[in-house]
């Protein structure tokens, strides 16, 4: 599913949450195809991440919001635009994770998960509409699992997700896509340490016998952005090893 060199040549690239080892992937993959990128944050600037990409040749700007607050889309979709252009493809990643159990309100992982996307998704459809445009709405397995202790960040990516399939439905008319991708348990430094036998389960689960990393998620999120597909929208991709075809973990 990876992209070939300059296939996003001259696309915008609105990537939120690029402090996160997901968002940072995306947007790796993006401007190393050519796209110039816009680096949503919230707190921590990605410095070293826009050094690595205009060091390899890339354009890109970091833009800071905080998306969990009301009214914030059309402010940022204007600094956006005057730092690289009208966005082409947008990619809501950034999110309230499900690490932290269901100790956060709520209404704050709707806030963040589920209103912020969808505030965005519009701002993009009606800011500059026009045929072409990609939408990818970062989700999760356990949108579409039971996920017991993580029941609040759940239900906000299975609202999400229900948004990317009526958003497709939408926007296809004026030629705009929406899909998800919905990515099981990522590696990232120290999860085996601070959670060995939940690692453990999702090996065994998992029938590529593996956990994913953000350049996995990257590769699918470029491949539903790009012109190879097209032909879809209203889909979430499964990018979990073939975990959601088993039993359970």
């Amino acid at each position: 599913m990876g992209s070939d060199m300059g296939e996003f040549a001259g696309k915008n690239a609105l990537i939120t949450g690029t402090s996160g080892p997901l968002g940072a992937a995306i947007a790796r993959g993006l401007a190393a195809a050519g796209a110039r990128v816009a680096l949503h944050y919230r707190g921590s600037e990605p410095r070293a991440l826009a050094q690595e990409i205009r060091t390899a040749g890339g354009i890109c700007a970091p833009v800071q919001a905080d998306i969990s607050r009301e009214g914030f889309a059309p402010g940022l979709m204007t600094e956006v635009i005057d730092l690289i252009g009208p966005v082409d493809i947008l990619v809501n990643c950034a999110a309230d994770q499900a690490l932290k159990g269901d100790t956060t309100p709520f209404a704050s992982l709707l806030a963040t998960n589920t209103i912020a996307a969808e505030a965005l998704m519009r701002q993009v459809a009606e800011v500059v509409p026009r045929a072409g445009i990609a939408i990818v709405n970062i989700s999760s397995l356990e949108a579409s699992r039971a996920a017991p202790g993580h029941a609040r960040y759940a239900a906000s990516k299975a609202a999400l997700e229900s948004l990317t399939r009526s958003m497709a439905a939408e926007l296809g008319p004026k030629g705009i896509r929406v899909n998800a991708v919905a990515p099981g348990l990522i590696a990232r430094p120290g999860l085996e340490n601070d959670w060995p036998e939940g690692v453990a389960r999702w090996r065994t689960a998992c029938p590529l016998g593996r956990l994913g990393t953000p350049k996995d998620v990257a590769a699918a999120v470029m491949f539903l952005a790009s012109p190879k597909a097209a032909w879809i929208t209203g889909t979430v991709l499964m990018v979990d090893g073939g975990t959601h075809s088993g039993p359970g973990w």
